[in-house]
């Protein structure tokens, strides 16, 4: 039977640049690549020859009918070489590269096409300013660092695919013109021709279609959804963006986490990795006291104490104060920290102020003694007790703030991330996953004062917390859960309301009338009427995945043609204007 699965060979190659070893010796060969480098050795030349796949080594001698085309040949240029393979005579094989062992003898080399001289050099350490990397992609994109990130990309997704098709999820496309729903971020928005006045909006996420889906009975969704969110961008933010979405009829969050616990399983066996489910959860409210963060990098062992305790009967205003309040006092050890200069000390102090506390006291643990500039305030038996309660060993460092616990949580918080940064403490793990659980569902608009939504507007709250509606809104917990790895928030997602009352009652406390409520969440509102069952979900963010995978700082470096941090796209010259025919058509005016 002839065997017609396709390979990398075409009319124009035998293989590639990157699968000849000293099995093909003496084999007739065709390559197809760039040249990437070129040197001459006592008269003889040798071209690296690039694809997506790797690199060979082809070699001109001086009496080579070739010979005067390779000399000819500039960097990036497009060739066509044929050739016969033999070994790299001597020691002059490199065992650091999967061709390392032959090299390419040339016949024949013909010049595909031509390279203008190149706006950057695409060396691995070539340090090219970002914004001339993303002006020219398609250069930038021949790098192999850049490239493989995209490789991987796709080989990942492909396993996303297989996981969940193989647990019977339906891949369904949701739509990217739609009506604008708040979900937490600005809306991108489209005019509609033949609508003059009225507008699409982009999907911040598929959030209400995949519910309206679970409620017309398919069960399980997933699509590797685009989203698009016009707000403030960051290094692991995108305007537009990749998730892995996911919705399920009839579970509880524990359903949701167990798939997602066995993806996140192959997708880091398909890299050669090992996670560990099920992984770990903690309480919203446990998370914060102990990390002063909902995404906690949990590689490291720094941990939050409450010590307040130890100041119950403190002279010491700052901390007698804050305990009168209502507050708490609370701190954090850095190993090692007692070597920070004072200035460094000042550093900090800035830092947690910034994060909203009003300051911090240090102290530190060297020669068998604490020093502190307000050591004179801390009794010999508190410091004592902070000795023992934070296992204190010479050379630490002890960070105490004191203040309400919303307070001290994202102060502690911030000090806790620059701590890592700086003292660079041991990992304990390479992959650390973490549930966070049970966020409150509603907060305080800062502008309004109305209650808002503190993830989306769909979220259930527990059944247990369902009186407080009434009563304490604010004290009210949710089904909403969060994904974290490594420090970053990798994915979002709740148990959904399934019931019309109750998610109108929400709605209300939010601030939305009956006819408000129509206007903007008709659709959903209406279709959980006819029959919705109980379902929930998530969206998990794949370029954050990618990313963290691949040990990029910025998920641009994962993304084929991604934003600057101002949102414009520097190859395609993004966002442009409008001619004024395009104006007119769309019945828009712009007023300067």
């Amino acid at each position: 039977m002839t065997n017609n699965t396709p390979s990398k060979k075409t009319a124009m190659r035998t293989h590639t640049c990157g699968e000849l070893t000293a099995a093909n010796a003496g084999q007739t060969v065709t390559l197809c690549g760039w040249n990437d480098s070129k040197r001459n050795h006592g008269g003889v030349l040798f071209i690296n020859l690039r694809d997506l796949y790797g690199i060979t080594q082809v070699v001109a001698a001086p009496d080579s009918p070739v010979f005067k085309t390779a000399e000819e040949a500039k960097s990036e240029y497009v060739l066509r070489v044929t050739g016969t393979v033999r070994p790299r005579p001597g020691t002059n094989a490199n065992k650091n590269m999967p061709t390392g062992e032959i090299e390419l003898e040339a016949a024949e080399i013909t010049v595909l096409n031509t390279s203008q001289p190149l706006p950057f050099d695409l060396g691995a350490h070539a340090g090219v300013n970002e914004d001339t990397r993303l002006k020219y992609r398609y250069l930038d994109l021949r790098r192999p660092q850049v490239a493989k990130n995209l490789v991987l990309r796709g080989r990942i997704a492909n396993v996303v695919r297989t996981y969940l098709n193989r647990l019977d999820f339906n891949e369904i496309e949701t739509p990217m013109l739609t009506k604008s729903t708040p979900e937490g971020a600005r809306d991108f928005v489209v005019p509609s021709r033949n609508n003059p006045g009225t507008f699409y909006a982009l999907p911040q996420s598929p959030q209400v279609f995949k519910q309206i889906l679970m409620i017309s009975g398919m069960d399980r969704y997933f699509q590797l959804a685009r989203a698009m969110r016009d707000e403030d961008l960051r290094a692991d933010r995108q305007p537009e963006h990749t998730q892995i979405d996911l919705e399920m009829s009839y579970v509880d969050e524990h359903d949701v986490a167990r798939v997602v616990e066995g993806l996140m399983g192959e997708i880091f066996a398909s890299i050669g990795e090992t996670v560990t489910a099920p992984f770990p959860e903690m309480e919203f409210s446990d998370v914060m006291l102990r990390y002063g963060s909902d995404k906690p990098d949990l590689r490291y062992a720094l941990e939050i104490k409450d010590c307040s305790s130890v100041f119950k009967t403190s002279g010491f205003k700052v901390f007698s104060e804050a305990l009168a309040g209502g507050g708490a006092v609370r701190g954090l050890k850095g190993a090692g920290g007692a070597a920070f200069s004072r200035g460094d000390m000042d550093k900090l102090t800035e830092l947690v102020k910034k994060a909203g506390a009003k300051g911090l006291v240090w102290l530190r643990y060297k020669d068998g003694k604490w020093e502190s500039p307000t050591l004179k305030f801390i009794t010999d038996a508190e410091q004592a007790a902070l000795k023992d309660l934070f296992e204190m060993a010479e050379g630490d460092a002890l960070f105490l703030a004191a203040d309400k616990p919303a307070v001290i949580a994202p102060a502690l918080g911030a000090l806790r991330s620059e701590l890592v940064a700086r003292l660079k403490p041991a990992q304990i793990k390479k992959w650390a996953f973490l549930w966070v659980r049970h966020f409150p569902l509603l907060e305080k608009d800062a502008e309004s004062g109305n209650w808002t939504f503190t993830h989306n507007p769909f979220t259930a709250p527990l059944p247990e917390d369902i009186p407080k509606l009434d009563t304490d809104p604010g004290a009210v917990l949710s089904a909403q859960y969060d994904l974290v790895l490594n420090g970053v928030e990798l994915g979002s997602g709740s148990v959904r309301n399934h019931s019309r009352a109750m998610q109108e009652k929400i709605f209300g406390l939010m601030g939305y009338n009956a006819e408000q409520i129509q206007r903007r969440f008709g659709m959903i509102v209406n279709a959980l009427d006819y029959g919705a069952p109980p379902h929930g979900g998530i969206g998990m963010g794949f370029d954050r995945l990618i990313g963290i995978i691949c040990g990029t700082d910025s998920i641009r470096d994962v993304i084929a043609f991604p934003k600057t941090t101002s949102g414009a796209c520097l190859m395609t010259d993004a966002p442009s204007t409008l001619d004024e025919k395009q104006l007119k058509e769309l019945h828009l005016k712009i007023i300067e």
